[in-house]
C-alpha cells in the first residue's frame, strides 16, 4: 500500500493534485498506528524544504529524474563488471579498463532521441490483430479539426472498447498481464484505462496517460 501510495504522489501532474493526493494519502497512513512512525519520518524527510522535486510536474516530459539511461548505465556496471560486489581501488581500476575496452568497439549508436519499447511494439501488435486499433482521421470541416491546436492532431489512432466493451475487456486482461508484471512503479500507469479507450496522436507520438507524462514516450 505505501509503495503504491508513493508513486500515486511521484505521478502527479500539477501543484494542486499532488497537494490533493497528499491529503488523502497522509489520512490514510495516520489510520493505521503501525505506521505511526513512518508517517512521521515521512513527513520530515520527504516533505521539507531541501526535498521537493521528486514529482513528476517538476520535470519536463522526457527528462525524468528516475529511470535515466545514467542510472540504467550504473546497472548494466554492477551488473556486467563488478557482480555487486564493494571492490577495492586497484581491483576496480583494472574492471572499468575492461569495460571501456569493451564500449569503445562496440557497434551500437548512441541515442539521441527516445525510443520506441520492444515491449510496447508487441502489445501494439497485439491490439491490432485482435481489432482493438482503430485509425481516425478527422476531416478538415469537422469540429475535431478546427478544434486542434495544430495540423498533428489530425491523424489520431484510438483505441476504442465501445463497440465490443466485453471482447475488450477480456483480451487487455491478457494482453496486459505481462505489463501487470512490471515494476509497480509502471504497472499502474501503463494500465489506466477508461470504459471507451483512449486516444493517441500518431504524429505527435503523445498519449494522456501518465507514464507519457513523465517518459515522453
Amino acid at each position: 500500500m505505501i509503495m503504491r501510495d508513493l508513486h500515486e504522489l511521484h505521478f502527479s501532474r500539477s501543484y494542486s493534485e499532488f497537494q490533493e493526493r497528499k491529503a488523502e494519502v497522509l489520512g490514510k497512513w495516520e489510520g493505521y498506528t503501525q505506521l505511526r512512525i513512518f508517517v512521521s519520518y515521512f513527513r520530515s524527510v520527504c516533505l521539507n524544504a531541501r526535498v521537493w522535486r521528486w514529482q513528476c510536474y517538476h520535470t519536463v516530459s522526457g527528462f525524468a529524474t528516475t529511470d535515466n539511461p545514467c542510472e540504467a548505465y550504473n546497472a548494466t556496471i554492477k551488473r556486467d563488471v563488478t557482480l555487486r560486489r564493494k571492490l577495492k581501488i586497484g581491483a576496480l581500476i583494472g574492471q572499468l579498463l575492461i569495460l571501456c575496452r569493451g564500449e569503445s568497439v562496440r557497434g551500437r549508436a548512441f541515442a539521441l532521441a527516445p525510443g520506441v519499447d520492444d515491449r510496447m511494439v508487441r502489445r501494439a501488435r497485439d491490439l491490432d490483430r485482435a481489432g482493438l486499433l482503430r485509425e481516425f482521421t478527422p476531416k478538415r470541416t469537422s469540429i475535431v479539426f478546427l478544434l486542434g491546436s495544430d495540423s498533428n492532431a489530425a491523424i489520431t489512432s484510438l483505441v476504442s472498447s465501445h463497440h465490443q466493451q466485453h471482447t475488450c475487456s477480456t483480451y487487455m486482461s491478457a494482453a496486459l498481464e505481462e505489463t501487470c508484471r512490471s515494476p509497480p512503479i509502471l504497472a499502474p500507469r501503463q494500465i489506466e484505462w477508461t470504459a471507451t479507450g483512449r486516444d493517441v496522436n500518431i504524429n505527435s507520438r503523445c498519449c494522456p496517460c501518465r507514464l507519457w507524462f513523465k517518459m515522453a514516450c
